[in-house]
């Protein structure tokens, strides 16, 4: 790909950045040079503001998680889009009549194709399935969308067709605003007879209020711990009179709002951030150790081990292999 394309898709992603559309990706040369390692950043940018956009904490019952259908496909079993939905089209930027009849296979990068057909042959020998599969598309300007498409292949057939089912789901989290949540709780307060019933002033005295000026505290400590993550944190009770508030309310409003305690909160945020680093970066692991926030290399490689079953190593291998 010569540097004048390579410059357009960088211009073309960062386009699409601005309409809010963080989910595109720009398919990185073999040259390792500066117009690379720009692309690797946007990259980065791409996912690390579109993951915070859907990210507002680790929350429970107060968010609301969507599961938007981005893409639909219909697919013959020779392997041809029968149907399509218009908003594939839009965000693929083809003309819809460009995608039906044609192949689906053109639809995706060089590297997912081989990995369709290897899937395909096996969706075709199936009477009934549901399964899931990683693919790349690229859009007729040249940019990568990764997906998450799970497919279907239906039973039962009508005038001797089957059909498969291809969609790409984007898992939405929306956090609802506690300021909004406790105001409505408090208007939905049932006055009955309950306010007399002493096991329900009991645990009324047991439970917590949390002021509006509380939540933009917490959210506070919460910015402060996301953009320090190389530090060693000193104890809560001093981030809390650091902060204008107490060490309950602060463990307690993490629990509330992001649904993990401060210490998951923190320790799951350095992961993010390391894993970020180990796949779009040519950072050494010792110094990815010192910008998370992590003891020592090897106790930074065991954690991250544990919890994406790969050492940064081996991810980084992994990461450069699929992505040459």
């Amino acid at each position: 790909m010569s540097k004048k394309k390579r410059l357009k898709r960088i211009v073309e992603a960062i386009a699409e950045m601005g309409a809010g559309k963080f989910y595109y990706h720009i398919e990185k040369s073999s040259k390792k040079d500066s117009i690379d390692a720009l692309i690797s950043g946007i990259n980065m940018m791409a996912e690390e503001i579109g993951e915070a956009l859907l990210h507002e904490g680790y929350v429970n019952s107060n968010e609301t998680i969507k599961h938007i259908v981005l893409m639909n496909f219909i697919i013959d079993l020779d392997g041809n889009v029968k149907a399509v939905n218009q908003q594939a089209c839009d965000i693929l930027f083809y003309n819809c009549l460009e995608i039906v009849g044609g192949s689906f296979d053109n639809l995706l990068n060089k590297r997912s194709t081989p990995k369709w057909k290897r899937h395909w042959d096996m969706l075709k020998n199936k009477k009934m399935l549901d399964t899931s599969i990683a693919l790349t598309f690229k859009t007729k300007s040249g940019l990568l969308l990764p997906s998450a498409c799970y497919i279907n292949k239906l039973g039962g057939k009508k005038n001797g067709e089957e059909s498969i089912i291809v969609t790409v789901v984007k898992h939405s989290k929306r956090q609802v605003e506690l300021e909004e949540y406790l105001i409505a709780k408090e208007n939905n307060k049932k006055e009955s007879s309950k306010k007399n019933n002493p096991l329900t002033l009991m645990d009324n005295r047991q439970k917590v209020k949390l002021s509006s000026s509380d939540v933009i505290k917490i959210r506070e400590v919460r910015d402060y711990f996301m953009d320090n993550l190389e530090m060693d944190f000193p104890p809560i009770k001093e981030i809390a009179l650091e902060f204008g508030t107490n060490a309950f309310k602060i463990k307690y409003g993490f629990k509330e709002l992001y649904g993990v305690s401060v210490f998951r909160f923190i320790r799951n945020e350095r992961l993010r951030k390391a894993k970020m680093l180990v796949q779009g970066s040519n950072i050494s692991f010792k110094k990815i150790t010192q910008l998370c926030g992590f003891k020592s290399v090897p106790s930074f490689s065991a954690t991250f081990k544990n919890e994406f079953g790969y050492t940064p190593k081996e991810l980084r291998r992994k990461f450069l292999a699929e992505n040459p």
